[in-house]
């Protein structure tokens, strides 16, 4: 059969516009060309690199998110052992009482009365004001004494103008009448009362400036109580001055020394409260500053006034107090150790505080009134203690030996744990306080 190497139909409707044709193409011609092709490739670019296939990327892609996944997930569970722990949340028993009564307090207190104690402060100011002129003067000499009643355990009153004489023989005088405190026992020893005065020379002049000594007094020479009543300087005795002097008027000085007091009894309530005992509390109408007029001095063209200030303040131990108002305002209160969590929030006042002197006296009446938070207090160290290494249930029996203790939450980390850790210090409390 003849072959035709080439056919050519013409469509009608097609003529003039396009062509349709079958052409045959021997084998080695495609051969050649094929290998022409691979020739052409071989010169391209080294660097190109064709598309890897679809399902190879795919691939590629899950296993990033994998490795991914599982160190994101070791990263968490080495912060969950980094920061392991145990929380623990308490809410203890606690009441709110109102409190509007009289109580008494004590330094040796019977039953009903409570207990308290003193502190004291003392410093000196001074302010130099311009003389307006010179005078002839006479002043006493003047100091603090410690009266001592080593005699029996009843308070003995000294009358104005009582004598206490050095052993030089000089003789000072208290301007006042006052009470000494009898003998009190301090762990099982008898110690004697005391209380600091302040006394005057009998005389003018510098020769009753003297340091530091004793005193007897006289008007007990005859009789049992003269060696057991005696006196200490505090502090030396200054003042004593008979000659001319620089001088200020009346009302300078009266100006000046008000002045003073008020600056001194500023710092002084500073000062008593920033040396206040731990784990006590002090109000502020239980504080007392009384002042002594120092002598004038001579500093140039100008005159020293002078002034010190005693702070007295009132002290009660705030777990004693505490527990002395629960008792006498909560029915059924068996001695708890608890705490007031408000003590500044309640008003203090001492009962005719302008004639009460309680660092001379034995005791004072004072009015308590406002709203007392009491919370009872529980052993945090002994709680974590016994918490430590056992099972997230054996919490609640374990609260059963603290009956202070209203509820109590955990927080344990890592999560999944279900036992407190074996260290003390990886247990922590918080306690809930209502307000």
């Amino acid at each position: 059969m003849n072959r035709k190497s080439i056919d050519d139909i013409i469509s009608p409707e097609d003529s003039g516009r396009r062509s349709i044709r079958k052409v045959s193409v021997d084998r080695s011609l495609r051969r050649k060309k094929s290998e022409r092709v691979r020739d052409i490739n071989k010169g391209k670019d080294t660097n190109f690199s064709p598309k890897p296939p679809r399902t190879r990327r795919a691939s590629s892609g899950w296993g990033l998110w994998i490795i991914a996944l599982i160190s994101f997930l070791v990263l968490i569970f080495g912060f969950s052992f980094l920061f392991s722990g145990a929380r623990l949340i308490i809410t203890p028993k606690q009441r709110t009482v109102l409190v509007d009564a009289n109580f008494n307090a004590s330094k040796t207190p019977k039953a009903n009365e409570f207990r308290y104690e003193m502190m004291t402060t003392d410093k000196e100011g001074s302010k130099n004001v311009t003389a307006s002129g010179e005078e002839f003067v006479k002043e006493k000499a003047s100091g603090e004494i410690t009266i001592y009643n080593n005699f029996n355990s009843s308070n003995q009153r000294l009358i104005k103008n009582t004598r206490f004489e050095t052993p030089e023989g000089l003789i000072y005088r208290i301007d006042k009448s006052i009470i000494v405190p009898g003998q009190k026992k301090k762990g099982g020893t008898l110690v004697p009362g005391s209380i600091e005065v302040t006394v005057y020379a009998d005389e003018n002049g510098e020769k009753y400036n003297i340091g530091l000594t004793d005193f007897t007094i006289p008007g007990f020479k005859r009789g049992p109580r003269f060696n057991g009543f005696y006196a200490r300087s505090k502090t030396e005795m200054i003042g004593g001055f008979v000659g001319k002097r620089k001088v200020i008027s009346k009302e300078d000085e009266t100006k000046t020394r008000d002045e003073i007091k008020n600056e001194l009894s500023t710092q002084l309530l500073k000062d008593a409260y920033s040396q206040k005992p731990e784990g006590f509390e002090m109000y502020k109408d239980g504080i007392f500053v009384t002042f002594t007029s120092l002598p004038n001095k001579e500093d140039g063209g100008s005159v020293s006034v002078r002034e010190k200030a005693l702070l007295y303040g009132v002290l009660f131990e705030q777990k004693s107090f505490a527990k002395f108002l629960a008792k006498n305002t909560i029915a059924g209160f068996d001695g708890e150790d608890v705490e007031i969590s408000n003590p500044d929030t309640l008003k203090f006042n001492i009962i005719d505080k302008e004639n009460v002197k309680p660092w001379v006296t034995n005791g004072f009446s004072f009015k308590l009134g406002g709203k007392a938070h009491i919370v009872w207090s529980f052993d945090t160290d002994s709680l974590k203690r016994d918490l430590v290494g056992k099972s997230k249930g054996a919490l609640q029996t374990v609260l059963t030996g603290y009956p202070s203790i209203d509820e109590a939450k955990i927080v344990l980390r890592p999560f999944w744990r279900q036992t407190f850790p074996d260290k003390v210090e990886d247990i922590k409390i918080n306690t809930i306080i209502d307000k």
